[in-house]
Formats: structure tokens, sequence, C-alpha cells
């Protein structure tokens, strides 16, 4: 086609303008690149003047710098920053971006922080939501769908709209368990919405609900033949051997149901595995909920348990009060007086018609089945073994880390303490160690319970026989350990820690998210998942503490980026005199080069006990804690969980027990480091410990 004279000079004319609004563009980038910088050294400035507790008069005029260079950086990119007070350093932004689309709330930034002023339109969602947390939900169900149904026809916000139709069909099918009409509330939803991608979310979901039905049918035809095979167990243990011909029969009738419960426990594991991959595909595509397996869950109650103190104080006193369940699982259940005093407390609920179950991990239960555990089965306590060491010896270095403590399915103790005087003891006494957990009330619970009886679930599902007996009536053992603290004590801060907090803070209306990685049947870590999404996010400051610190070349990639982008990283582990495991940190020291080299900063823990805690802040937006370290094992061996806040409220609070774990540590330099790989004794420990980096 043959270009006229006035087509040319209209397309020169385009280009023309279009290289004029690319320089421009270039320009305004440029601009806004060295506002934001100049924005970042005075942000930096700011923090170290309030940190150090400087003179009033040096934070006031630091303060005004930081409102100038703030206003001058958001305006620069269409964003309008506002103070609320003279006082106030940090702003809080507005854009339409943040606000449109959605009548659900209106949203402001804080800083690092999202602060939403709630519609009435969300507060009532947000009350049916607490309903169906609810631990008496199970008779409003009816009332319950009236409420969603009653909501869905006046809900003029799509995001809700969504939401709700979603829990009304799995309410509509927990309530009458029809599929078709649990699919005739989706079709409906999926037939009117415009979005495409809330369109195929639908889909899935009944996709979902379908495999949720062969669930519930495969679970159901397993209890009967379980029960079948207790059943005749106890006809051939109650048969007397002078009956012989009797007894065989009874035995080899045994067998064969034992046989058909083993085959229909592998049918409900493969209808499990498929629900699993159901499930995934109901999450937004590319979200957050996606990548890392877990969905933000809102209005829930958060107090902060730091140091065994104040977890155990609260762990013993919610266990006392049982009424219906007590679940726990732990990594560790040692037989000392914290042990001891749990398992007394666990025993007499038991006795007193509470459901109680205990999941251990195999490897750090071995030898010890004959004291507090044995006591506990005793007492009808039901107790499973993760993972039995002897049955699979190809899987033995895959362990469960995971920390739960449930209470009547309303309250849940999560974090990175074991049962032990170790961890008991922190605050109290010298040896005890530094860690921290929180409970939590609302509906989060709800998925952490979901975790424990799958967990116990899958652990019933792989018994190679079934007897129904808890165990024999054995004499359990009524020795009491105690815990010796660390060697090199002398070499570091002597004392017990400090008492954190007083009182512990508790926060209200959180959002909280859930996250579980199991490396022995999920092919991706979600919780690495999780930390690269808020490091991608982060714009000030972000700390990992880590008992075990060995990173990932992933995760020290991501670090890298952030740096790059103006983020401070830091780390807080243990030294090899803290350490409980010296031989690991000698393997992690291996990796500090790296790390140091990609920009981030790390310090060393110096008391007298060993750090356990396992906390991750990211700017003031999110902060998480649990079971997972940032080491090979968290990574690649152990099934792991941790809790995520985004919440500026309780992220400011863990900034505040971070300030006192940094009190007692010691930056390690890159020159320091380079010392120690110029030291032959030294590198040789470091490059050996690291060849076993996947044991520790």
């Amino acid at each position: 086609m043959k270009l006229t004279r006035a087509g040319f000079k209209t397309a020169f004319l385009l280009l023309v303008l279009t290289f004029i609004l690319n320089l421009a563009a270039f320009a305004a980038q440029s601009d806004a690149k060295a506002l934001f910088d100049r924005y970042q050294a005075v942000y930096k400035s700011y923090r170290e003047a309030v940190e150090n507790q400087a003179d009033a008069a040096e934070v006031s005029q630091l303060a005004a710098e930081l409102q100038a260079a703030c206003k001058e950086y958001y305006n620069s990119i269409g964003v309008t920053a506002s103070f609320s007070s003279d006082d106030q350093a940090e702003p809080v932004l507005s854009s339409d971006t943040e606000t449109r689309g959605s009548d659900s709330s209106t949203a402001t930034r804080t800083g690092s922080r999202v602060v939403s002023k709630k519609s009435e339109l969300q507060k009532k969602y947000e009350s049916i939501v607490l309903a169906l947390a609810a631990p008496d939900r199970s008779a409003k169900l009816a009332d319950i769908q009236k409420q969603l149904e009653d909501f869905i026809a006046g809900c003029t916000d799509q995001k809700l709209l969504k939401e709700a139709t979603f829990q009304l069909a799995d309410l509509v099918l927990e309530r009458t368990s029809s599929l078709a009409k649990a699919q005739e509330v989706l079709l409906s939803y999926a037939k009117s919405t415009k979005d495409a991608e809330n369109r195929r979310q639908a889909m899935a979901h009944i996709k979902m609900l379908r495999q949720k039905s062969v669930v519930a049918k495969k679970r159901e035809e397993f209890k009967a033949i379980q029960q079948t095979t207790v059943n005749q167990w106890g006809k051939y243990s109650k048969t007397s051997w002078l009956a012989l011909p009797v007894k065989l029969f009874g035995l080899g009738s045994y067998g064969v149901n034992n046989i058909q419960r083993r085959f229909k426990a592998r049918e409900l594991d493969k209808a499990l595995e498929e629900f699993d991959r159901s499930v995934l595909e109901t999450y937004p595509a590319g979200s957050a909920d996606a990548l890392t397996r877990s969905r933000l869950v809102p209005l829930n109650r958060v107090r902060m348990l730091v140091n065994g103190r104040t977890s155990f104080h609260y762990r013993l006193e919610y266990a006392k009060r049982a009424q219906s369940n007590l679940y726990v699982q732990t990594l560790l259940f040692q037989d000392d007086e914290t042990g001891n005093a749990l398992t007394d407390i666990m025993c007499e609920r038991a006795q007193s018609g509470v459901d109680v179950k205990l999941i251990l991990d195999d490897f750090f239960s071995f030898g010890k089945k004959d004291g507090v555990i044995q006591r506990l089965r005793n007492a009808g306590v039901k107790v499973l073994i993760n993972n039995p060491i002897l049955k699979n010896l190809a899987k033995a270095n895959f362990r469960s880390h995971q920390k739960l403590f449930i209470i009547d399915e309303t309250i849940a103790i999560v974090g990175g303490m074991n049962i032990g005087d170790e961890y008991a003891k922190g605050e109290i006494t010298e040896y005890g160690w530094r860690d921290t957990d929180v409970e939590l009330q609302g509906p989060v619970v709800r998925e952490i319970l979901g975790l424990f009886e799958r967990n116990w679930e899958d652990l019933t599902l792989s018994k190679w026989n079934e007897t129904g007996e808890i165990s024999r009536q054995k004499k359990a053992k009524t020795d009491v350990n105690t815990f010796k603290g660390l060697k090199n004590a002398d070499k570091l801060i002597r004392g017990p820690i400090p008492v954190y907090f007083a009182v512990p803070p508790v926060f209200d209306d959180v959002n909280a998210r859930f996250v579980t990685t199991a490396p022995i049947s999920d092919k991706d870590d979600n919780i690495l998942d999780l930390f690269e999404i808020y490091l991608n996010r982060a714009r000030s400051e972000v700390v990992f503490q880590s008992a075990y610190f060995i990173p990932t070349d992933r995760l020290v990639t991501a670090i890298e980026d952030a740096v790059l982008r103006g983020v401070e990283v830091k780390v807080i582990t243990n030294s090899i005199e803290s350490n409980n495991h010296p031989s690991g940190g000698w393997a992690g020291r291996d990796s500090y080069e790296k790390v140091l080299r990609a920009g981030a900063r790390i310090f060393e823990w110096q008391g007298a006990q060993t750090l356990h805690s396992k906390v991750s802040l990211f700017d003031q937006f999110a902060v998480t804690l649990g079971a997972y370290n940032v080491n090979s094992r968290s990574h690649s061996c152990d099934s792991e969980d941790v809790i995520a806040f985004e919440d500026f409220r309780v992220a400011r609070a863990f900034r505040q027990m971070l300030n006192k774990d940094f009190a007692r540590c010691r930056e390690i330099t890159l020159e320091e480091v380079q010392s120690w790989n110029s030291d032959m004794m030294k590198k040789m420990r470091m490059e050996f410990f690291n060849l076993f980096k996947f044991m520790f």
C-alpha cells in the first residue's frame, strides 16, 4: 500500500510526539528516582534519631525534612501525601487507584500500612463471617444461610458479592449435603458476572465442591471398614487359643479386613490429593493466595506471647479449661517439669471426657515413649507418631516441625515453642530460651484446626494395621529430666532474658494468613514464596529472625533485589556460642559472605540462652512467625507452618520486640567474615559442616 504525502506527514508528527512524550516520561522518572532517594535518606536519618533517642529538637527538624521530602516524592508520582498532625513524620497517602471501584471501604495508606474505614456493607458481611467461624455455628446454619442470601440480594460490591456467593455455596453443601443445590448457587453467579476471572473461579469452585463430595463418600467408606476391622480384632483377641480353629479363622478375617481397610485408605488418600489440586484452581490467578496456597482471613484477635513465661501461662490455663477438645502437635515433648505439668492436665481432661489428641514426631520421641507419652496413652489421650523412622528409612530425614496448640476449636497458639523447660522458662531462668508464640481467636483458627485434622487423618490412613487399641496399659516411667544450659554461657550475656512485655499486647480485627509447607508432598516452598512476595512489597526495612540461618540462593537473590531498591535487610540469628546446634551455626556462617555482599546486615545473638524465635518483619505492613527457620531443613525437609499478619499495629509491636533482640546482638561485618575465611581451621570447619546443611 502506497503512503500518501499527507499520511507520511501525519506519521512523522506522531513519531515526533511519541519521542517527546517518552523523553518527558524518562525525565519525570529520573526526577522521581532522585526524590525517592532523598526521601529514603531522610527517612533513615529520622529513624536512627528516634531509635537512638536523639535530642527532641533534632528529631523535630528531621520530621519536618521528612514531611517535605515525602510530599515532593509522592506528588511527583501523582499521589497526595498529607499528615494528620504537625508532629507526625509518616504520611497518610491517598490516590484514585486505591479507592476506586469498591464501595466496601474507603482505604488510605499510612507509610507502609493501610487504614480502612469500613462501610456498613462491609460490617454486615463481616458479622456473617464471624458467625461462620463461631463454635456454635452448626446449630445456626439455617439462620446463617438466610443472612447470606439476604446479603447477596442487596450487595452492590462485586468483591464482597463473590466472597459471599462462595461462602453460601459451601454452606449449602454442608447443610444439605446436596451438591446440585450448591452448584446451582455458583452457576447462577457465573452466568450473571461480567468478570471472566470471577466466572473461572466460580467454575473452579464447582469442581472443588464435587471433589469434596467424593472425599466425603470415600471417608465414610473408610470409616466403615475401619470399624469392621476393629471389631474383627476384638473378636480375635477375645477368643481363647484353646479354640485354635476359631482363633485362626478370626485372625484370617481380621487380616482380610485390614487389607480392605488399607485399600480404602489409599482411595481416600488419592481423593484428598485430587481435592488439594482442585482447591488451587479456586485461587485468583497469579495472586499471593495462589502462590502460597492460602487465604488472607479477616477479623482475628491476636495476643503476642513473647517467651515461655507468657506462652506457657496461657497454654496451661487454656488446657485446664478445655471442654470439648484439646489438640496438640509438636516436635518435642520433654520428660521434664513442663512436659509433666502439661501431661497432668491432658490426662485429667481426657478422663473427664474431653477429646485429647497429640501428634509427635518419631525422631525426637524415639526412646522417650516410656515416660510422659505412655502416661498420656494410659489416661486415654490419643497419640499418633509422625513418620516412624524404621517404617521408611528413605524418608527418615523428612520430619514434622509444625507446632499447634488448639483448644475447643476456638483458640489456637502457634509459633516456635515445643513442650519443654527450655521453652517454658524463657524470662524465668538463665537457660530459658528466647522464643515467640501468638494466641489466635477468630476465623483463622479454623485454618489451623484444618491442618491438625488433616495431619491426623493422614497418619491414620498410613497405619499398617488397625486394632482400635490406644496402647497396652504399660507402667510409665516417672523420671523427671532437667535441662542444662549452654556450655559457653560465660562468653555470653549472663542472666535470664528481660521481660519483653509485662502485659502481652492484644489486637482485634487483624488480617491473618496461615501458610504451610510439606516438602514430602509439595513441589514448592509456600513460605519462601510468601517471603519473596513481602520482600518485593517492602520499601524501607526487612528483618529476618531465624534460630538457624542457611538461606537458599533464591532468597539471597530476593534480598539483593530488595537492597538495590533501597530496602535495609537485617538478619538476626544465633552465634556459635548460643546455638544449641553449633555445627549448624558453622554451616550457616559459610553463607554469610554472599548475604553480606548482597547488601544485608547480620546480627548474632549474644544472650546466655539459645535464640529459637522465627519472626520476619516487612516494613510495618506485615509480620510472620511460626515454626519455619530460614535454613535448609525448613526449605526442603520439614513440614512447617507460619502465621502472617498484614496489620501495621501488630507489625509495630513486633518491631518493639525486635528492638530488644537487637540490643542483645553483635553485628557481623564483611571484614570479620573475610578474616574467618582466611583462617584455615575456621574455613575448613564451615565448609565441612556446610556439606551436611540438609541436616540443619
